[in-house]
């Protein structure tokens, strides 16, 4: 049973199972005939989203997906419909504590059973090509390629440059003194030589042009080479920065797991625009900003999971965005413009002083 027969079957069960509801409600029948569509729909909402998980993971079974999304849907639906069903009252901070030591120990189960394989390159189109073979007439074969020209076969002179047009029965001599001359000449060699040449530039012109296209492709976020920006990174742990006075300079910030704390009231801020960008997988992010008049604020947070509280407004729930300017930022000499992306975890910005 391959992936789109389980993911037609699941579909198509589940598609029975609503026309069979409506059915036996039409028929009078009694379990069914008190409920509404209303108040099955605000019960069963997370039946939504454990449908698409369960997808999810059928997806990523049989075509060699991770699955990792249709596990966190699945595990959200089960949540809300636990609650509506009142089978128990936990909530997704309740879980997430659980869910990070879940998630390290399946990645290294991961590791261990299916360890990653080195990827194959493929070879440039210009060392390899292959062909479809030829028809079973032996005429449809075309000739080989000579390996080099004859070197003791003068090629006959053009009429534009010795001014004559040789007729069908002069023949240019192959031996003698001619062919001599012409080879102590080196005029075949210098040909030749210049065939080779012009094929190897063409051939490594190639080979540049296909490079700098991958390199087009490609495109870092990091910038290590520029001293103007200060990168720090983690990967399990909490981050704290700003505990003394330092020099403010557009900062990026990338965590996977842990608590980013920043703290810009003792930062040297300069005048005109600075960007801090902070990346967090699993964890909260704390930014404290000075309380003044001369600087204006501009956050751009967006959480998956996670409450946002930022200038005194505040969201929560999932898919969480929030753009939010201090009043007059286009008109203040010092600008901070604060990007947090978060998967799971809260966001706070706050004003100290």
């Amino acid at each position: 049973m391959n992936g789109n027969f389980a993911g037609r079957l699941f579909t198509g069960l589940i598609v029975v199972a609503v026309g069979l509801f409506f059915l036996l409600r039409q028929l009078g029948v009694a379990p069914f005939e008190s409920i509404s569509i209303g108040e099955l729909f605000s019960t069963y909402w997370p039946c939504i989203l454990m449908y698409f998980g369960v997808a999810q993971l059928l997806s990523g079974r049989f075509h060699g997906g991770s699955g990792w999304w249709g596990a966190v849907m699945l595990l959200i639906g089960f949540v809300f419909l636990g609650n509506n069903l009142q089978w128990f009252t936990w909530s997704i901070g309740d879980i997430v504590p659980f869910l990070v030591p879940i998630i390290v120990i399946i990645v290294g189960f991961r590791m261990i059973w299916k360890p990653e394989k080195p990827k194959r390159k493929a070879p440039p189109e210009s060392d390899w090509t292959s062909f479809r073979p030829y028809g079973k007439n032996p005429e449809d074969v075309p000739p080989a390629p000579p390996l080099h020209p004859d070197p003791t076969v003068v090629p006959p002179p053009k009429a534009e440059e010795k001014g004559f047009r040789p007729s069908e029965d002069q023949s240019v001599p192959h031996h003698g003194e001619h062919a001599r001359e012409q080879r102590a000449s080196g005029s075949y060699r210098d040909g030749e030589r210049h065939s080779q040449y012009d094929g190897y530039d063409n051939k490594k012109g190639r080979k540049k042009d296909c490079w700098n296209q991958g390199q087009r492709d490609h495109v870092e976020w990091w910038n290590h080479s520029d001293p103007n920006v200060m990168n720090r990174s983690g990967f399990i742990g909490d981050i704290h920065m700003g505990q003394d006075y330092w020099e403010l300079k557009p900062l990026n910030i990338s965590h996977f797991i842990g608590d980013t704390v920043l703290d810009l009231t003792k930062a040297d801020i300069p005048y005109g625009e600075t960007k801090v960008n902070i990346s967090s997988f699993i964890g909260d992010v704390k930014v404290y900003v000075p309380n003044d008049y001369e600087l204006g604020i501009q956050v751009v947070s967006s959480a998956f999971i996670g409450d946002v509280k930022v200038l005194g407004q505040k969201e929560g729930g999932l898919f969480t965005n929030v753009n939010v300017k201090s009043p007059k930022y286009s008109e203040s000499d010092k600008k901070i413009k604060l990007v947090v992306s978060t998967f799971i975890g809260d966001t706070r910005v706050i004003k100290v002083g």
